[in-house]
């Protein structure tokens, strides 16, 4: 079911359009719950004539005076947005200060650092392709000269980590490689020989061992990892379940059904994840 936004504010006749999302907004209270599920996405070109000329057409002249203020002063986003968020009473004050915090954290940095934020966030959030495109974006236009090999690095490694949670492990493995090259980080290493592993490829992680000279007890602890996962009590409990789901349905075919339908749901939940 969707949520029930309770607006106090007029409606708008004429909505105002987010080109970023292909988004149409009707009311005062509509704008403030868009701006506080998408915090993240929230850059400068948001605060803009354009958008308090709308308030005032469609919601109130003093609204549009107060924010058209703000950009006359040349004020920072935080405060625009602050602004705005207070003049419903759609979103409490903590949850107003969150978001506030969160567009202040975007301020005082280059445009591929306010990029990269974004993109974790989107991580963060499980919207996984869409973390995809906005890495592999900074990543096309990035000015490799003008950023440090760590940070172009860090990039990398989220990279690899979004194709791992889509069991890409092939892609993973090459991003998290690039991802050591340049930040040098245990932690990237440890994660390209964990997708080796995964994929099951011996010849593949003995290979990268070899070529990163990786102490034997740190190749023993990533073979661990992944066969403790791989063997986890979820994974036996799983297995056991199967076992007497066959024994409970004596006919092949009500099994299949039953098993079917835990596939499908396995897919639902990976399109889901994909956003397909």
């Amino acid at each position: 079911m969707g949520e029930l936004i309770l607006c106090k504010k007029p409606i708008a006749a004429v909505p105002y359009y987010i080109e970023d999302v292909s988004l149409n907004i009707y009311s005062l209270e509509e704008l403030c719950y868009y701006v506080a599920h998408n915090a993240y996405l929230i850059n400068t070109e948001f605060a803009c004539y354009e958008l308090c000329g709308w308030i005032g057409r469609e919601i109130g002249k003093e609204e549009e005076k107060a924010l058209t203020t703000i950009l006359d002063e040349e004020k920072p986003l935080h405060v625009f947005i602050e602004t705005l968020l207070n003049m419903c009473d759609y979103l409490p004050g903590d949850e107003i200060r969150n978001v506030v915090e969160i567009i202040s954290s975007f301020e005082n940095k280059s445009p591929i650092e306010c990029s990269k934020i974004r993109a974790d966030r989107l991580l963060d959030k499980g919207n996984i392709v869409d973390a995809v495109y906005e890495y592999e974006n900074i990543l096309d236009r990035a000015d490799k000269k003008e950023i440090s090999k760590e940070f172009l690095g860090d990039i990398w490694h989220n990279l690899a980590v979004c194709y791992s949670r889509l069991f890409f492990f092939n892609e993973a493995s090459v991003c998290f490689e690039y991802a050591y090259q340049l930040n040098r980080k245990k932690i990237s290493l440890e994660a390209m020989l964990c997708t080796y592993r995964c994929m099951r490829d011996d010849d593949g992680f003995n290979m990268q061992v070899a070529k990163y000279f990786v102490p034997e007890d740190l190749a023993a602890k990533i073979k661990k990892i992944v066969t403790d996962t791989s063997t986890s009590a979820d994974v036996k409990n799983f297995s056991t379940r199967l076992d007497k789901m066959r024994d409970d349905f004596y006919e092949e075919k009500s099994y299949k059904n039953q098993l079917g339908a835990i596939i499908n749901r396995w897919k639902q939940e990976y399109n889901q994840l994909c956003n397909i």
